[in-house]
């Protein structure tokens, strides 16, 4: 159980921070259908907005948070504003977009990077220090980041639910989802929707890149590393579901932390490897449920986990039957 303490304490802190990322992802594409690259980008600006705050002007974490938030924010509604926008008026599709994304991700950050190395901290760490609360063995420490990740988390997903089932602007971004052209000749102010939402997907990177700041050292790529992780989580949930994404977070994060530990001392694998893990899940998950697990009921999961081995052992033999 020793040995076994700092993997689970690793995923319990990683699924979490993936799980802010990725439920922003999933926001933005649910509504806007823009699969986002430029998400990363949205990270890293959280994250240096936080050292700013608390290394350069001497603050706690919650004017960081604060900061980050609507550095972040401001950063995802610029970026509607000047690129996604017009392109969408100008009906482009969704590998345009995608394409956008990669080149609006690409000049935040080298914009990132000059700000940053004229100030000074061009790689640099938060000097919010995390307090050790408990050791449960050795590298295994119950620190206060492990309290202040998930209960942000927790409070974003509890937020996003009342959000989404209680105001109107919350119905209004299911309906956008659902249907565009429906819910504009509706009168929902889509125009409005959107800017929340893009507002609300970039407060959410602001939030992550605080913690990510705390977590580890930051530089200019620091959101883009995170975001192959960032996919993962989303792509579980399908790129649609919000329950689904939380729970693609976690997974991720677990698989990540057990994956690598079990490699290492089996195998003698590199830690460095890592990200092996995530681009597995992601190959796995588009080879047997492209959807991840949007539209999937507890009794769906069930019945998956008990007719999986039979499946599995008769796609086998007709794989080599198929070869002769």
């Amino acid at each position: 159980m020793v040995d076994l303490a700092g993997p689970l304490l690793d995923s319990l802190l990683l699924g979490s921070l993936y799980t802010i990322m990725a439920l922003g992802l999933t926001i933005t594409y649910k509504v806007t259908k823009i699969p986002n690259f430029a998400h990363a980008e949205f990270v890293t600006v959280g994250s240096y907005a936080g050292i700013v705050a608390v290394n350069v002007w001497g603050r706690g974490l919650a004017e960081a948070l604060l900061l980050a938030v609507a550095a972040s924010a401001g950063t995802a509604l610029l970026a509607d504003e000047l690129v996604f926008k017009p392109l969408f008026r100008r009906a482009a599709t969704s590998l345009h977009l995608l394409v956008a994304s990669i080149g609006v991700g690409l000049v935040v950050r080298y914009v990132l990077s000059i700000l940053a190395s004229a100030a000074g901290i061009l790689s640099a760490k938060s000097d919010l220090l995390a307090t050790t609360l408990v050791s449960v063995g050795p590298g295994a420490n119950l620190t206060t980041l492990h309290l202040w990740i998930p209960a942000a988390t927790a409070s974003a997903v509890v937020a996003l639910h009342v959000l989404f089932t209680r105001t109107r602007i919350g119905k209004g971004m299911r309906a956008m989802a659902s249907n565009f052209d429906l819910a504009r000749v509706s009168g929902i102010p889509t125009a409005r929707v959107r800017r929340i939402t893009w507002i609300l997907a970039g407060g959410l990177a602001g939030v992550a890149g605080t913690f990510w700041s705390v977590y580890a050292p930051t530089d200019p790529e620091v959101g883009w590393r995170a975001l192959l992780w960032t996919f993962a989580a989303s792509i579980l949930g399908g790129f649609v579901s919000v329950s689904g994404t939380i729970a693609g977070g976690y997974i991720v994060g677990a698989s990540e932390s057990f994956g690598i530990t079990i490699l290492n001392s089996e195998f003698g694998i590199s830690a460095s490897y890592k990200p092996m893990i995530a681009l597995v899940i992601i190959v796995a998950v588009f080879l047997i449920r492209p959807t991840g697990f949007a539209g999937l009921t507890v009794r769906d999961v069930l019945d998956g986990l008990r007719k999986f081995p039979g499946r599995t052992v008769a796609r086998v033999k007709s794989l080599f039957a198929s070869r002769g």
